[in-house]
């Protein structure tokens, strides 16, 4: 090969090196320490990633006063009416009126909502709602409406110290009752024919009279030689059970002595 020749192949050879460094840089995978975490997409206009919403904790609360118990549409006494709410009725106090106003928004169905006069509800967990649920059985003129709210203290305020007194005026009560029931029920029942197949007794303790009491879980005895009603005394065995050293252990005891002996000549 000429002089000549290996002149252009060298110069061809350059030229190749030349085009191969002025090219495009090959792609090249960085190393563990430049490695950088997966780009991610910005968060939508108003909206934050590390935001999350609050829960809204509504207040649980119960109707103890069914004379106010009228749920409104806005918080006034002379607002419509959405509905009536019965005695012990859960609630949950969304917000209260401000200034001088007496009502709360209340939610009582998922879709329901109004306002209800403040004195007609007590919140559980709020301190001296057991005392004002006590002050309205002390004044309760009606019978039954008081053993309803006797249940109720017993049942969502369990841990009130005011617990044994109630079930002592529960008891007191459902005495009461038993009287009352005998007296309504002997008239109803004067003419009643007492078959092989049925007793007296039987007529007594199916009678219609004592469906309300049985759903607060009142529950009589019946004496067939004196045709009387007698409270079976839960409420004062629970009393023993429960405050044995309570004074109002001293009179659960002396109430059940006396319904013994009622009993007795069964």
């Amino acid at each position: 090969m000429n002089r000549r020749a290996r002149c252009l192949r060298a110069a061809e050879s350059l030229l190749l090196v030349v085009i191969s460094a002025s090219g495009f840089p090959k792609a090249h995978s960085p190393t563990p320490f430049q490695a950088q975490p997966p780009a991610q997409a910005p968060p939508a206009k108003g909206y934050t990633t590390l935001a999350t919403p609050p829960r809204t904790n509504h207040l649980k609360a119960f109707v103890i006063d069914d004379r106010l118990s009228a749920l409104r549409r806005e918080p006034g006494l002379q607002s419509e009416v959405i509905r009536r709410l019965r005695l012990g009725r859960t609630v949950y106090i969304v917000s209260s009126g401000s200034g001088q106003q007496k009502f709360c928004r209340v939610a009582v169905t998922r879709r329901t909502r109004g306002w209800i006069h403040s004195s007609a509800i007590a919140a559980q967990g709020r301190a001296g709602e057991d005392q004002r649920v006590m002050k309205l059985i002390e004044t309760a003129s009606d019978g039954f409406d008081r053993i309803g709210l006797c249940r109720l203290l017993l049942e969502r305020f369990a841990q009130s110290r005011l617990v044994a007194h109630a079930l002592l005026l529960l008891g007191e009560e459902a005495d009461r009752a038993a009287v009352t029931l005998t007296q309504r029920v002997r008239k109803r029942l004067a003419e009643v024919q007492v078959g092989n197949a049925t007793r007296l007794r039987d007529y007594y303790l199916s009678d219609a009279g004592l469906d309300r009491y049985s759903k607060l879980h009142i529950v009589f005895d019946f004496n067939e030689a004196s045709a009387e009603f007698v409270y079976d005394g839960k409420a004062y065995r629970d009393i023993v059970r429960r405050f044995p050293e309570r004074e109002e252990a001293i009179l659960a005891r002396q109430r059940l002595e006396l319904a013994s002996k009622k009993m007795a000549g069964r």
